[in-house]
């Protein structure tokens, strides 16, 4: 999956900006934040970047802003930064060697997020405050006209590689592909998320990794699942028949969700490289001519390890691990027209 952004810098302050909805509580004061202008919200992150434990100047400063407020917020609250760290005595230099302290500026659907990170004693120091939206108003904000709508289908103790909604339309259900009684297999679920149907891929010779990559596609008359080395079509008939091939896997690509108010398509991405840590899905708008506009984002309760599109090109699966249960879960994602 690939990140939104090309260049370093970009890419790990979005990690920043996605951390603010993870870790909430390190969030500005909401019963005086309405009231601060954006210069406030400067100070008040340059006051927390000085109370930093064992911080240590002189600092190399790095400024990355969201290119969907730059014209609207220009540079001066990059002066104002510059000010305040002078004002709290934390030299600043433009030597290379210097430790690098970057501070970013992005924008959600309904806040500026203001960060600012470090490295003390071998480890990163992050700093988060944010301002609303409705307080620092321009006509030129981006603002989604979507929003994301999340329901948790199933969970349960069996690893679950990939998830597929069922062709069925009205009956509903699903089906997994899962590590199930120790073997790779697919489950069929009913509406209720109630399995009625399991089908080992034997055939496959297919041995459970640590990390191991497959995807499922279920159709009426086509269902595959994907391995690394090969692909096994089956059906759902009694007893289900598994015909197995040697080929070089095509992977699918990044889901691109297409709600009823914006035909321009809105992509799924999220990190899933650690999956000792919650993962965050971004929301972005698809094409080359909208890059930079506001991204939506939902944060999991543990790392994404799957997305599928649906049938229905306003929804899909995601599948995650839950780090607090154990268990795995998938979720439908839907996209929904309105704020």
């Amino acid at each position: 999956m690939r990140p939104i952004f090309d260049r370093p810098s970009l890419r790990y302050f979005l990690f920043l900006t996605s951390l603010f909805l993870v870790f909430s509580v390190l969030r500005a004061h909401p019963a005086t934040s309405e009231t601060l202008s954006l210069d406030d919200v400067v100070r008040q992150l340059a006051e927390r970047v000085a109370a930093i434990p064992n911080l240590r100047s002189p600092l190399h400063l790095e400024f990355i802003q969201d290119p969907a407020v730059a014209i609207d917020t220009g540079k001066n609250w990059q002066e104002v930064f510059r000010k305040e760290m002078e004002r709290h005595h934390l030299a600043l230099t433009d030597d290379q060697a210097a430790p690098l302290l970057r501070v970013g500026l992005a924008v959600t659907p309904t806040q500026l997020v203001l960060s600012a990170d470090t490295r003390v004693a071998e480890r990163d120091a992050v700093r988060i405050v944010t301002l609303p939206r409705s307080s620092f108003q321009t006509a030129s904000l981006p603002i989604a006209p979507i929003r994301i709508e999340r329901q948790l289908l199933y969970q349960g103790p069996d690893r679950i590689l990939d998830a597929s909604s069922l062709w069925n339309g009205a009956e509903g259900g699903m089906a997994l592909l899962a590590v199930h009684n120790a073997e790779l297999s697919i489950l069929r679920l009913d509406a209720a998320g109630e399995v009625n149907q399991s089908i080992a891929l034997d055939a496959a010779d297919a041995h459970p990794s640590r990390d191991p990559r497959a995807e499922l596609t279920v159709r009426a008359a086509d269902s595959v699942v994907l391995l690394p080395s090969k692909s096994c079509e089956f059906n759902w008939a009694a007893p289900a028949e598994v015909k197995c091939r040697a080929v070089k896997p095509t992977w699918r690509g990044s889901t691109v969700l297409t709600p009823s108010c914006d035909t321009g398509g809105w992509k799924l991405l999220a990190d899933g490289s650690d999956w000792s840590t919650p993962d965050v899905l971004q929301v972005v708008p698809d094409g080359s001519q909208r890059e930079g506009s506001a991204a939506l984002l939902s944060d999991f309760p543990g790392p994404i390890l799957s997305i599928n599109g649906e049938l229905n090109r306003a929804s899909a699966l995601v599948v995650t691990r839950n780090l607090r249960t154990g268990n795995y879960e998938v979720y439908k994602i839907t996209l929904v027209c309105g704020s």
